[in-house]
């Protein structure tokens, strides 16, 4: 695989041991991992895989699966942001999984659901988040606005499923402007992971650096 701004997306779902060092190799960029879920789960992998990743030289970012119906955002983004620790230089942006409206919330509510997570996990990390969502789910909410001052759109938008890149239909990124983060299929391959595994592809690297430039050192 040839070297891009390719990254891995990675969860306990995926099973143990994970070779960073191969992903790396294999031209991976960095590693999106989780940490939390909800107002209690925490995901056991983050800890020694976040160490593993930042060691083999991927760039690590931390992700939240949320669940608006099961805790407020602020109880949520006080479990992530604790489990996270310290965004380090060479970080990616944390991120906020929002693909489920498990409690049926008013888009309205919803939508401000998100903002609240957003800005607590600012107050509390000085890092803003990227947005992970899809186009199905956003039209289903009518969301006619970003979800606020955040770190931009990682959006989940495959396409043909297939394992290959075939780029952002015109459209799928409203109401944000563009994707910072474009995750592509669920059902890549990469060395250093057994099986099938979900992979995103970044325009810019700088965009979805924590520090930006500065973190490219």
């Amino acid at each position: 695989m040839a070297r891009r701004t390719l990254v891995v997306d990675l969860s306990n779902n995926n099973a143990s041991p994970i070779d960073f060092k191969a992903m790396h190799a294999a031209g991976a960029f960095g590693v999106m991992l989780k940490v939390s879920e909800g107002r209690r789960f925490i995901d056991s992998t983050w800890l020694s895989r976040s160490r593993a990743a930042r060691a083999a030289g991927l760039h690590v970012g931390g992700y939240h699966f949320a669940r608006p119906g099961r805790g407020d955002a602020v109880t949520q983004a006080r479990l992530f942001a604790g489990r996270l620790g310290k965004v380090e230089l060479r970080d990616l942006h944390p991120a906020l999984d929002l693909e489920t409206d498990d409690g049926d919330l008013p888009s309205a509510e919803l939508y401000a659901w998100a903002r609240a997570f957003g800005e607590k996990v600012h107050d509390l990390t000085g890092q803003r988040v990227m947005w992970y969502t899809g186009p199905a789910f956003i039209a289903a909410h009518g969301f006619e606005h970003p979800f606020g001052n955040g770190a931009g759109l990682w959006l989940a938008a495959w396409g043909p499923n297939d394992g290959t890149d075939h780029g952002i239909p015109n459209g799928w990124t409203a109401p944000w402007r563009k994707a910072v983060l474009h995750q592509y299929t669920s059902v890549g391959t990469i060395a250093g992971v057994k099986g099938r595994v979900d992979l995103s592809h970044a325009p810019r690297r700088t965009a979805i650096l924590a520090h930006g430039r500065r973190g490219l050192k």
